[in-house]
């Protein structure tokens, strides 16, 4: 280039600025990667703290934290975005938050399976043999009205059904069962749980310590063994339609009233965890003092990283985490999140295959159905 071409080409960039529009653009855009990563920092921080917490709170009673278990019900959202900004950090090349978010994945990786189960070696197409396994299901029934809840039952043929809020009326359509299940009903009318059972009972009973129904068990005979099989429905969270539709949409509700509904929410949460930590810890007693196998069935009204779940759970195997796949929920409602109904087994029972039927619209919970093999102890 000449110097003449260049004494020109420097005009034109001295007069029309086009070399300080580009070193303008330049600080903008530093400007603004510089803020958005002030807030993911920011934001991985809290989500850190967050996911110890939920770490945290199964292992100590809610009564002492309070409000602190109720972040336990988001747990995998906060897994999800700590696996997000993890991979923002790592976009950024900056290794150092890639680091520190990734150990919160880690962390959270170590509870995965009680939320999503890969399971790449089981051929779901597999024909099963029923007259091998024992087949279980477990659902709360939400009062029992639904006419298609028997017609169902019958048909999945299972061989012990563990029934929660199910209406105990002495002349109700339940009883067109009677002619291939024995049952543990009572004839009392009442909110409950009950079992119904192709094997021999041997003995049933309540768990005196819950209240009224909310806990019974029956002794089953199963070739040479015997099973103690046990169906709780814990205490509820008392949330309502309004709240529900609150949650998910924000409706039927004043904008002055919302911060007062939120705190209505978190509290009717907060205590109801303190009530179903005292059942679990007497449900927990009633556990540890069977003389034989135990099967527990029943709607926990809890998620899987909670005191609840921890306190039944502890020595018994869940049988989603041994045979599930796949994203699991059992209730229709809460964006269809929450695992509240489960089945826990001794270690030595095998679990063959789990399933929720998230096609059996006759109830707000779904049904949970497992195969069972009772080794000989």
């Amino acid at each position: 280039m000449s110097r003449r071409s260049a004494k020109t080409s420097n005009y034109y960039k001295s007069a029309f600025g086009t070399g300080n529009r580009k070193k303008s653009r330049k600080r903008g855009k530093s400007v603004w990667m510089l803020i958005l990563d002030i807030f993911m920092l920011l934001l991985t921080v809290s989500l850190a703290a967050v996911t110890i917490a939920i770490a945290a709170v199964q292992y100590f009673d809610p009564s002492r934290l309070w409000v602190l278990p109720v972040l336990a019900l988001g747990a995998p959202i906060i897994y999800i975005l700590d696996i997000a900004v993890t991979l923002y950090w790592i976009i950024r090349w900056k290794w150092r938050h890639v680091i520190f978010a990734a150990v919160f994945v880690v962390l959270g990786t170590a509870y995965l399976h009680r939320y999503y189960k890969i399971d790449i070696t089981r051929d779901y197409g597999t024909e099963y043999v029923e007259r091998h396994f024992t087949k279980v299901i477990t659902y709360n029934v939400a009062n029992g009205d639904d006419s298609r809840l028997v017609e169902y039952v019958r048909e999945k043929n299972p061989d012990i059904v563990c029934l929660q809020e199910f209406l105990t009326e002495p002349d109700n359509k339940w009883k067109a069962l009677g002619d291939k299940y024995k049952s543990t009903v009572d004839g009392t009318s009442d909110f409950s749980c009950e079992i119904f059972t192709k094997y021999r009972i041997l003995k049933s009973g309540e768990i005196d310590t819950l209240p009224r129904y909310n806990g019974i068990w029956a002794d089953l005979k199963i070739g040479d063994d015997t099973l103690r099989v046990i169906n709780v429905h814990l205490q509820s969270t008392s949330i309502s339609t309004e709240d529900t539709q609150f949650i998910q949409h924000h409706e039927y509700i004043y904008d002055n009233e919302r911060n007062n509904k939120f705190r209505n929410i978190v509290s009717k949460l907060a205590d109801n965890n303190c009530k179903r930590a005292v059942q679990s810890r007497h449900i927990r007693s009633f556990i540890e003092a069977s003389p034989y196998r135990v099967l527990v069935c029943g709607d926990f009204n809890d998620v899987p990283m909670s005191y609840t779940y921890r306190c039944m759970s502890e020595g018994l195997t869940d049988a989603f985490c041994d045979a599930g796949r796949g994203y699991s929920y059992t209730f229709d409602g809460y964006f269809k999140l929450l695992r509240i109904d489960y089945m826990l087994v001794d270690p030595d029972v095998e679990v063959i295959s789990y399933e929720v039927d998230n096609g059996a619209e006759y109830s707000d919970h779904y049904p949970v159905m497992t195969r069972l093999k009772f080794n000989k102890q």
